[in-house]
């Protein structure tokens, strides 16, 4: 089934989709979890340790594959059709828990690794598991980004009803025209000088969308990708910016979001400019 009602600037089941994959991402956190207890005995190296560093440092797999283990459950409940038919049901029931357990787990993993860095206790497991962790709330953050982006399309809106019909289709809108003469002069010196006025829109236009692509391709160009991956963004954002109408904008769009959304660290930097290259897209 398609999550969109109405057309999109964003392709709203290839993000879902994107959720969808973190549910397989949090079954390998899972089995590198149980991997470090059982085969890299965990638990064996902290026996040397007093008890309530013991107790502390546990927590790492404890926690840890605690919230692998919810966030796999909640995401397939959240992305299950019959669970939640409507996007605005698949994003709010999604949101509900993300930052609860990115706190738990965030907490967890910066507390056990500043006590090793106290004790100067570097096992290797334990360095594992902290990482593992960090690659969870990457992903959390991910999702994040994806639901505020979804929240913005127009189909979300119309769910939430936010938005109305007739602001989409204005065939809908009753005529509620007025007929009078105060802004004659104002429009009198419109059309003497509408040339320029059209032309001083443009360019104030070109100019602000020549500064969010120059942002992004900073982000973009300062990131630790590799010099492959900048190409084919910068590549995308290029294209948008020197798109010659709508269809090859939104297609443009559509591939940076493609390209970047499997890049964790990189896509938390662009998102923040997303909602302004919406604003491109009619």
């Amino acid at each position: 089934m398609s999550y969109a009602i109405t057309n999109e600037i964003i392709d709203i089941d290839q993000q879902i989709n994107i959720i969808k994959v973190k549910r397989q991402n949090m079954k390998e956190y899972e089995e590198q979890f149980i991997h470090h207890k059982s085969i890299e005995n965990f638990y064996d190296c902290l026996k040397e340790l007093k008890p309530e560093d013991n107790f502390l440092i546990s927590k790492i797999y404890g926690k840890g594959r605690d919230t692998v283990i919810a966030l796999d459950s909640i995401i397939f409940d959240s992305t299950y059709p019959p669970n939640t038919p409507t996007l605005k049901k698949l994003v709010d029931h999604l949101s509900v828990n993300l930052e609860h357990h990115k706190s738990i787990c965030e907490s967890t993993y910066r507390a056990v690794e500043e006590r090793i860095h106290e004790l100067e206790f570097y096992k290797w497991s334990i360095l594992e598991m902290i990482n593992i962790c960090k690659y969870i709330c990457a992903d959390i953050d991910q999702i994040s980004d994806i639901l505020n982006l979804l929240k913005q399309t127009k189909t979300y809106r119309l769910q939430r009803g936010t938005l109305q019909m007739d602001d989409i289709d204005p065939t809908m809108k009753p005529n509620t025209t007025i007929q009078n003469n105060y802004n004659a002069p104002i429009q009198q010196s419109m059309i003497q000088s509408g040339h320029n006025n059209t032309m001083t829109v443009k360019q104030i236009n070109n100019q602000a969308l020549q500064q969010v692509c120059n942002q992004i391709r900073e982000v973009i160009n300062n990131s630790q990708e590799s010099d492959p991956i900048k190409q084919t963004l910068n590549t995308d954002i290029n294209n948008f910016e020197n798109a010659q109408d709508n269809t090859e904008r939104k297609s443009a769009f559509e591939s940076l979001l493609s390209n970047s959304a499997s890049i964790a660290t990189l896509w938390s930097s662009l998102s923040p400019y997303l909602p302004e290259l919406m604003k491109y897209i009619g």
